[in-house]
């Protein structure tokens, strides 16, 4: 409910009387539940890369090293574009409190960037990627690429209508634009 609530008002306007008003309940039920809208968004936090790291989990079934890492990149940019507001908390909005954060939880939140770890370290083991590749930092990188890419997409900065980027085949572009990722760590 709050994620959809989320979709149509923003951030702004997801407040507590919204959301209760939505629910059917007073704003004083709702405290029962979560002490604030900080805790509401927390939860959509959680359920969003839990949604996000389900979107992904096909793509480590894919046998070989470069489908892996090409289909957790287009499934993380569907996922981002289809869904852009709670893309938006997620990835744009206030820092995470990560002090607050139970163990279980914080490794929830970070387990797409060692999905995609994981995924590269498949690739070097199976030679399909350089074996000096730092692992952790090309984690880092790839989720840092894909960010932007998303980032700029959802906002509209990469689009069909863009006066000056123009980008006529969105899916041909991403797809491009994933190529040159894995290029970049390609064994030889």
């Amino acid at each position: 409910m709050s994620i959809q609530l989320g979709s149509e008002l923003g951030e702004d306007g997801l407040t507590m009387r919204a959301i209760a008003a939505r629910l059917g309940v007073s704003a004083t039920a709702l405290y029962q539940h979560f002490e604030s809208k900080a805790a509401i968004l927390r939860e959509i936090r959680l359920h969003g890369v839990d949604t996000l790291l389900s979107a992904m989990a096909p793509a480590m079934e894919m046998g070989d090293a470069e489908s892996r890492i090409r289909e957790i990149a287009r499934r993380y940019t569907e996922f981002a574009l289809g869904n852009p507001w709670l893309y938006k908390v997620l990835f744009q909005g206030e820092e995470v409190d990560w002090a607050s954060l139970e163990e279980d939880e914080r490794d929830l939140l970070m387990a797409p960037l060692r999905q995609a770890r994981t995924a590269f370290e498949m690739g070097v083991r199976a030679g399909a990627f350089r074996s000096d590749v730092d692992l952790d930092n090309t984690a880092l990188l790839f989720w840092a690429s894909l960010h932007g890419l998303a980032s700029l997409m959802i906002n509209g900065r990469i689009s069909e209508k863009h006066p000056v980027f123009p980008v006529p085949d969105r899916e041909e572009f991403v797809s491009n634009f994933i190529a040159g990722l894995v290029r970049a760590v390609r064994a030889s």
